[in-house]
């Protein structure tokens, strides 16, 4: 877990992690959030629309960046201002993805670090995207 203070972030500082979408996990965020649509609870409609099986929501793949943000880096003591994704292909119940969230930029007159994320499955990406955070109490 990253405890980093803004002073101690630099550019090009990275982290990773893998998460596998569960079978328990996605009818767990499927019933939090009470998004039941077909693709992403009846295997055989998910098939029908072209899919390998049923598809893990958007939404969940993203906030495992989310937690990475948030406990990692930048970590605990920063707040994530805007977050900007893009999903390129589905990801299935069962499959991990393997992400990475970069540092690409620095701004102290404000505490603001600009990051970039992606997410992958196997060799082929499935999002991607840029974060900005921030150290509301830094000096």
């Amino acid at each position: 877990m990253g405890n980093y203070c803004f002073n101690e972030l630099s550019v090009g500082m990275t982290s990773e992690r893998s998460y596998i979408f569960t079978e328990q996990r996605v009818e767990e965020f499927s019933t939090l959030i009470d998004d039941k649509a077909p693709v992403h609870v009846d295997i055989e409609f998910a098939k029908s629309q072209g899919f390998g099986g049923r598809v893990v929501h958007g939404l969940f793949v993203q906030s495992v960046l989310s937690g990475m943000l948030g406990n990692e880096i930048p970590g605990p003591k920063s707040v994530i201002n805007n977050i900007s994704m893009k999903m390129h292909n589905p990801v299935l119940v069962g499959q991990a993805v393997n992400y990475k969230i970069e540092i690409t930029a620095l701004t102290p007159s404000v505490a603001a670090i600009s990051l970039s994320f992606s997410g992958m499955v196997e060799e082929k990406i499935v999002i991607s995207g840029k974060a900005l955070c921030s150290f509301p109490n830094s000096p």
